[in-house]
């Protein structure tokens, strides 16, 4: 998840907690070559830290003002759904980012609605807010089914679909999933990472940069890796010790699918969390989205500038693709003055089968260049092609750029050899003709991407290719069981 700035024209800070923002406060003035002025804005940004913390039990202890208030409303034209898992180290910014909601409020053009799982001192509780101008509401104050849920349970994920779409029906839907995640592989939920810990500040750019030799799953594996759940770890829940699971998040939309949306898809589907802009998740998403917004980075963590990023809806309504634009837009704003480390992207899913098809031809000729290859020289080349040195990855050294890689391969088919010519040659036209293809679908499925300078070649869409093993957990995925890219990646691997 993503943190707010001090002083974006000198640096913006971010930081998973206050005493952390007052370390790294510290260290940019100890640092900086010339005295920070005014000095006292600072030191005010500091003390705004502190009261959002003061202002926790505050926001979370607001009264239904009107008990009819959760009647069903008039259909609008958009109900923006947050769900908001911060019962975790990230709860000081799950307030920060409903303030920011707050500025813009809902209107007669949408409506802003929030379920927060948090604490409140040593207590676990669950908020549903409907948020206005300047206003957040409590609705569910007086429902005791709603007091204490779990943010890891599929049924919550349901229970709070059913409540906004059924009281704030429209003819639009985003919902946002908000909290830590790792992408398609999944750990031991023991350890939660902050991503401020990957990061250090740059006293020459005054920006912070990602430490890359700290690898995102290393950092965090568990000792036994064969005890991990197969699943994707979404929505972390401290008090349950729960996450979404893939075959939970699955279920769960497909149950919301069914029964409230009547068959229909969510518009956009996005994931304020790291890692979430793979394949695999597309591949998960597409029945049930129309679009899905994530990034292929990680995230710090005051995750995306609501203020800006609900701004379109106060002259009026927009189209599905100009909400994801204008979304990857703003967090390009957020994020490129304070780091060089930053994506995000939209892509079609409606689509998405044909770029899952061409990634289902590309694994398969790979496959067969490995079978015919000349001694090792195929998987050589296409080891050089997947280094992190040569091809665009993340703090997840196994998470590459689908699109950097196929470019990257393209480049060396002249190099491949086979035991014979004449086979090796057919099986190149056809590497060659799937990898432009593959390309070109990429290219034509990211409506919108933004990256920092130092992930320039990102193009919006990951994919997994580990170097030394496959984790236990991403055999079990749906995308893996479908696409013959796992078959390719178990063949690769199993070469000397």
């Amino acid at each position: 998840m993503a943190l707010k700035c001090i002083n974006i024209n000198i640096t913006a800070i971010l930081r998973n907690s206050c005493i952390i923002a007052a370390v790294v406060l510290n260290t940019i003035i100890a640092k900086a070559p010339t005295p920070i002025e005014p000095l006292s804005e600072h030191i005010i940004a500091c003390q705004d830290i502190l009261t959002e913390l003061a202002a926790l039990n505050e926001i979370c202890t607001v009264k239904n003002q009107n008990v009819d208030f959760i009647e069903k409303k008039a259909a609008k034209d958009w109900t923006i759904i947050f769900y908001i898992a911060a019962d975790n180290d990230l709860q000081s910014f799950a307030i920060r980012n409903i303030r920011q909601m707050a500025t813009i409020g809902s209107n007669e053009y949408m409506n802003i609605i929030v379920h927060l799982d948090i604490r409140i001192g040593n207590k676990k509780v669950t908020k549903r807010f409907y948020v206005e101008k300047n206003n957040i509401i409590e609705v569910n104050n007086n429902n005791p089914s709603t007091q204490r849920m779990d943010s890891g349970n599929p049924q919550t994920v349901i229970s709070c679909a059913q409540w906004g779409i059924e009281n704030f029906p429209a003819r639009h839907y985003m919902m946002v999933f908000w909290d830590h995640a790792t992408g398609i592989i999944d750990p031991n939920f023991s350890r939660i990472i902050k991503p401020i810990d990957l990061f250090t500040f740059n006293p020459t750019t005054y920006k912070l940069d990602l430490d890359r030799s700290i690898e995102f799953l290393d950092f965090i594996r568990a000792k036994d890796e064969d005890e991990i759940s197969p699943h994707l770890g979404l929505c972390w829940d401290d008090s349950t010790g729960h996450y979404l699971t893939n075959q939970k998040l699955q279920y769960a939309l497909t149950i919301i699918q069914r029964d409230f949306l009547h068959g229909k898809k969510f518009d956009i589907i996005a994931f304020d969390a790291c890692l979430m802009a793979m394949a695999e998740i597309d591949d998960l998403v597409k029945e049930f989205a129309h679009i899905c917004i994530g990034s292929q980075e990680v995230e710090l963590g005051t995750g995306w500038n609501y203020q800006r990023v609900l701004a379109p809806f106060i002259a009026g309504t927009v189209d599905r693709e100009t909400l994801a634009r204008h979304i990857v837009a703003v967090y390009e704003q957020t994020y490129s003055p304070i780091t060089n480390d930053y994506t995000l992207s939209a892509v079609n899913l409606d689509e998405f089968e044909l770029l899952e098809r061409s990634i289902n031809v590309v694994a398969k000729l790979l496959t067969e260049c490995l079978k015919e290859q000349y001694g090792n020289t195929n998987k050589k080349i296409i080891q050089a092609c997947r280094n992190r040195r040569a091809c665009t990855s993340f703090d997840e050294p196994t998470y590459l750029d689908f699109h950097h890689l196929c470019i990257n391969i393209k480049s060396q088919l002249k190099n491949f050899r086979f035991k014979d010519r004449h086979t090796g040659e057919i099986l190149i036209a056809d590497l060659e003709t799937a990898l432009d293809q593959a390309i070109q679908l990429t290219e034509y499925l990211v409506i919108a991407k933004t990256a920092g300078k130092n992930l320039a070649k990102a193009y919006g869409i990951s994919i997994y290719f580990p170097e030394r093993r496959i984790h236990s957990s991403y055999m079990k995925t749906p995308f893996a069981n479908h696409n013959e890219w796992s078959i390719f990646l178990t063949n690769y691997l199993l070469l000397a």
